[in-house]
């Protein structure tokens, strides 16, 4: 990259820089969704650490960025998986500044932990089942004593608007660890969330395409395909509302080039859906699956 590139790059880069939270999709806050979002907000009010447990793509994400935002809190997040580490989570010195400085304030680089604890903001654990050993255990202090001992400087107390809420997916699926009793007692509220109900699901669908006008037929019918991912057996990990979404969009989008909106969803579908399913029977293909769906609701 030139240097006329680089600085252009860093133009652009600062005009993209925003303030607060950017929620992209609405929220629909109607049934289980609101019942979730009234105990975050109590749980947090009330100093109670509260974890959302449900299957991926439910919107779990969103209900929390919805809570930072209506707070008025920083939003910080972390997706826990095998290679996030203690330093990355809490902050690591920079060596190069600790050379020339020593260890002090100005050598440390803050992990999205600690600067929800020092800046009062709110703090997600993504997918916490994921969280290794080492990892669940940087997290009991600030659950419960709301303090971190940083070495050297000794302790770190959190500022008196943090906040902390975790997420997981439920137990059965596959790629999780098994949180530590010593975790689970710091967790005092848990909020679980299942897939919605047709009426709510198909007002998602329309509201995260708010300029498309697909007929309500066709809606439902989107619907009845990603819901039948839910009821087989044979599915370890079936598709979400964000399927749903996103084969929406494309539908209604490029419906025009097709013959009608049947072969629209046959064309679209098995990219859209199988992004995210697992098999559970190894005797099955996701996409194999996929074509049954299809083949059972558009003939």
């Amino acid at each position: 990259m030139s240097g006329d590139d680089e600085l252009g790059f860093r133009e652009l880069l600062r005009k993209s820089i925003v303030d607060g939270i950017q929620i992209e999709n609405p929220v629909i806050l109607k049934g289980q969704y609101k019942r979730a979002y009234d105990l975050l907000r109590d749980s947090i009010d009330a100093g109670v650490t509260p974890c959302l447990v449900g299957p991926p793509g439910v919107g779990k994400s969103l209900l929390a960025r919805k809570i930072a935002g209506d707070s008025a809190r920083g939003f910080y997040e972390v997706f826990f998986d095998e290679n996030m580490t203690p330093s990355r989570l809490v902050g690591a010195f920079d060596p190069a500044l600790v050379v020339r400085r020593g260890r002090k304030v100005e050598s440390f680089e803050p992990g999205p932990l600690m600067r929800a604890m020092v800046e009062g903001g709110l703090f997600v654990a993504h997918e916490l089942n994921r969280a290794t050993e080492f990892c669940q255990n940087s997290l009991i202090a600030p659950l419960e004593e709301r303090h971190y001992y940083l070495y050297p400087f000794g302790m770190i107390k959190a500022d008196d608007e943090f906040a902390f809420v975790a997420t997981q997916n439920p137990v059965e699926t596959s790629g999780t660890y098994r949180l530590s009793r010593v975790l689970v007692d710091r967790i005092g509220c848990w909020i679980r969330l299942g897939y919605p109900t047709r009426e709510t699901e198909i007002e998602i669908l329309k509201v995260n395409a708010p300029a498309y006008d697909l007929p309500e037929d066709v809606l439902n019918k989107i619907y009845d395909i990603v819901n039948d991912t839910r009821g087989n057996s044979d599915l370890e990990i079936p598709a979400s509302p964000r399927a749903g979404i996103y084969l929406t969009r494309l539908v209604d989008k490029f419906r025009e080039r097709f013959e009608g909106t049947d072969e629209t969803i046959r064309f679209f579908a098995p990219s859209v859906l199988a992004k995210e399913m697992r098999v559970r029977n190894p005797q099955k293909t996701v996409e194999g699956i996929v074509e049954e769906i299809l083949a059972n609701r558009l003939g």
